[in-house]
Formats: C-alpha cells, sequence, structure tokens
C-alpha cells in the first residue's frame, strides 16, 4: 500500500534554516562546490543568451553544420561526463548534509564533502552517475520534459546508495539504485516539482546578481532538497514495515 501522505513544502524549508541556523558560514563551506559550479553555470547562461541576442541583433546566423558526426559524438561523450562528475560531487556535498541532519550539533569539516571517494568505492560511484546521466540524457532526447521528470524519478539514488554504504550493502546491479528510486518516486514527482518550483524567485534573484546571491541560496536549496529526502525514505520504510 503506497502512503499519500504529502510531504509540506514549508516544513522541510523550515528544517534547513534551523539545520543553518547561526552557522551560515559553515553551511557555505560545506556547499562550495556546489556553489562554484551553480555560479558558473549561470554566468554561462547569462553570456549564452547575450551572444543569441546579439548574433540576432547583427544578423548573425550561427554555424549548425551537422556533418561533423565525430565532433558531435565526442562533445555529447564530454558533456556526459563531466554531467556526471559534477552529479558525484553534488552528491558528496548531499552525504555531509545527510550526516549533519543526523547530528545537528556536529561541526562537519569541509574535507568531509570527499567522503563519497573516501567511503564508497570510486569506481562503482563513477559507473553509477555516468549510467544515469546517460539515462537522463537520453530521455532529454524526446524534448525538455521527459528529461526533467526522469531527473525527479532518479533524484534519490544519492540517498538510496550511501545507505547501503553505511550498512556494508550493496544491490545486484548498480543500476538497482536508480530503479528503487524510480519507484519511491512513484506519485511524488510532482511534490518535488512544487517544492524545486518554490525556488523560483530565489533563481532570478541568481541570475540578476551574476551568480553571487547562489552563495546563500545554494545551501538553503540543497539543505531542503535533502531534507525533503529524508522524509520520503522514513515514509517508504515504515510502509515496507507495515506491508
Amino acid at each position: 500500500m503506497k502512503s499519500t501522505e504529502t510531504i509540506s513544502i514549508k516544513a522541510v524549508k523550515h528544517e534547513a534554516k534551523l539545520l543553518y541556523r547561526g552557522r551560515m558560514g559553515l553551511a557555505i563551506k560545506v556547499n562550495i562546490i556546489p556553489i562554484i559550479l551553480t555560479i558558473i553555470t549561470t554566468i554561462s547562461f547569462i553570456l549564452t543568451i547575450y551572444t543569441i541576442f546579439a548574433q540576432m541583433r547583427n544578423g548573425v546566423v550561427a554555424d549548425t553544420d551537422t556533418n561533423d558526426n565525430f565532433s558531435q559524438m565526442f562533445s555529447i561523450i564530454q558533456n556526459i561526463l563531466s554531467d556526471a562528475i559534477e552529479m558525484m560531487l553534488i552528491w558528496g556535498t548531499y552525504w555531509t548534509l545527510i550526516d549533519w541532519y543526523e547530528n545537528p550539533r556536529a561541526k562537519p569539516v569541509a574535507k568531509s564533502v570527499f567522503q563519497i571517494i573516501r567511503k564508497g568505492n570510486l569506481g562503482h560511484t563513477l559507473i553509477l552517475v555516468i549510467v544515469q546521466s546517460i539515462l537522463q540524457f537520453l530521455w532529454t532526447l524526446l524534448f525538455v520534459i521527459p528529461g526533467v521528470i526522469k531527473s525527479f524519478s532518479y533524484s534519490q539514488t544519492y540517498f538510496i546508495y550511501k545507505i547501503d554504504i553505511e550498512n556494508g550493502k550493496q544491490q545486484r546491479q548498480l543500476t538497482d539504485y536508480i530503479t528503487i528510486s524510480r519507484r519511491i518516486m512513484d506519485g511524488r514527482k510532482w511534490e518535488l516539482f512544487l517544492l524545486e518550483l518554490s525556488f523560483i524567485g530565489w533563481h532570478v534573484l541568481g541570475i540578476i546578481t551574476l551568480g553571487l546571491a547562489y552563495i546563500y541560496v545554494v545551501p538553503y536549496l540543497n539543505a531542503t532538497r535533502v531534507a525533503y529526502s529524508r522524509h520520503l525514505l522514513t515514509l517508504t520504510l515504515a510502509e515496507r514495515q507495515v506491508d
């Protein structure tokens, strides 16, 4: 029997604020890698939009030569690998936040964000994030919306994988972690979408400030995502015990 209990957006945001209360400097240190990546992405996005509008204004047509298949394939592989590495770095931050939630009075050190390398099997982790990146890329080829939906479906992979590592276990296949996340998120994707949508104003502020606002927004957003995952996994475990 699947639980219909709604996870409160207001509640998980409140938990994120409580976690960081009086320790925003530490929160920024823990989230420094996602902060830097987000600022770089934001600036790149702004420059891309500016370039497109400048070309349109000057009547310049972008070179869309599609004959160089090798170059295109290399670009796709490069993007998938860079996305996978970025995902692995972000997972490290999420894992640190999970530990912080478990022990709120603790003071996590900055190097704890690399625990995914120290605690987990680096090779297995890299394969897992590459597979997830490939799957999301393939779904994105069917237009943006299917790709976004699948990113929500796979959003709990990092948490499930950490639980097994902490307990010295591993699923039979690495792709099982993605499958489990997809099952857990069945009927929850809209809920997570609304959670992400509630940050739209913060993202606008981040763009207006050329990414600088993300120094505050990224720690808040990441802690909220982890708080949501904690509630979701707790409900899932409770359902299994009842069944």
